[in-house]
């Protein structure tokens, strides 16, 4: 996905110092230097240091999520409530989620936020879109004097937002995320508070890997069922052609095999079928375990 934009002088990129007035506002004071050369200060560091987010911490996506979709509805809200703490205002939150031969997905605090992720997709830019491609951090503080996204940032505005900040989750290979936070106040997202969404995409990104683990062991086991079950019904209606043709077990998968060629059906439903006109009905072939 290529994205090329021209920002305008009033954008503050997630790699720019935000300008002096509001840097005042969120800054936090030095104590006055010692005599003799100072360390150098790490001031991403410091900010993690000071971080509410503990470390190592990894968000519970999975308690009381029983699908896929409740669990990034899970973490669209743990994102939105943490950095709403930072910046002391609310924040709103979308996500997009990519895996590949699996699909995408969406999710958003609101109706709003939902509906400008999916909307990415449509328009194919937009802060996602630009964070995944790029690296992997994307800012637009002032969006009616950022002329960035010309097809996405009308929809911005009409949605009553200001700025938004969208920054990659990393994934294993094979998937990749983004998280797009929101805001109706002008310069939402100044370098401490991008600091501080960084930490907490880290931290979900290992929530999600656990729950994109969990979602594929779920899909191999239903797969497997379903196999199982397919099986047991063609071995059990191979078995009744056996005992009225006298023939075997070869002879009458051939045979289930020509009607499911002749009549456009999946091999399990021609099974299924002989079973049903069965005296009693078509014994259970459900597999709980």
């Amino acid at each position: 996905m290529k994205i090329s934009s021209q920002p305008s002088a009033a954008h503050t990129s997630a790699g720019r110092r935000p300008g002096p007035a509001h840097t005042a506002q969120h800054a936090t004071p030095f104590p006055a230097q010692r005599p003799g050369p100072a360390p150098a200060q790490d001031n991403t560091s410091k900010a993690r240091a000071e971080s509410p987010i503990p470390v190592g911490y990894i968000p519970d996506l999975v308690t009381g999520a029983e699908t896929l979709a409740e669990s990034l509805e899970i973490l669209v809200q743990m994102a939105a409530a943490t950095l709403g703490r930072s910046t002391g205002t609310r924040v709103d939150c979308g996500l997009f989620l990519n895996r590949i031969k699996r699909g995408t997905a969406t999710a958003g605090t609101g109706i709003r936020t939902a509906r400008l992720a999916r909307l990415e997709q449509e328009v194919r830019e937009g802060p996602l879109a630009e964070a995944l491609a790029g690296s992997g951090t994307v800012a637009m503080n002032h969006a009616a004097t950022d002329f960035r996204w010309a097809r996405y940032r009308p929809h911005l505005q009409d949605a009553g937002f200001n700025s938004v900040l969208a920054l990659r989750i990393r994934l294993d290979e094979g998937a990749e995320a983004a998280l797009a936070y929101f805001s109706t106040e002008v310069q939402a997202f100044p370098l401490p508070v991008i600091t501080e969404a960084r930490t907490f995409a880290d931290a979900a990104a290992h929530g999600l890997k656990l729950v994109l683990e969990l979602d594929s062991a779920r899909t191999r086991a239903s797969d497997l069922k379903s196999a199982l079950e397919s099986r047991t019904s063609i071995d059990i209606a191979c078995g009744v052609i056996m005992a009225q043709n006298r023939c075997s077990y070869n002879d009458a998968v051939a045979i289930i095999a020509k009607a499911s060629s002749h009549r456009n059906i999946k091999l399990r439903r021609v099974a299924e079928g002989i079973l049903e006109n069965l005296p009693g009905g078509a014994p259970s072939t459900h597999f709980e375990h």
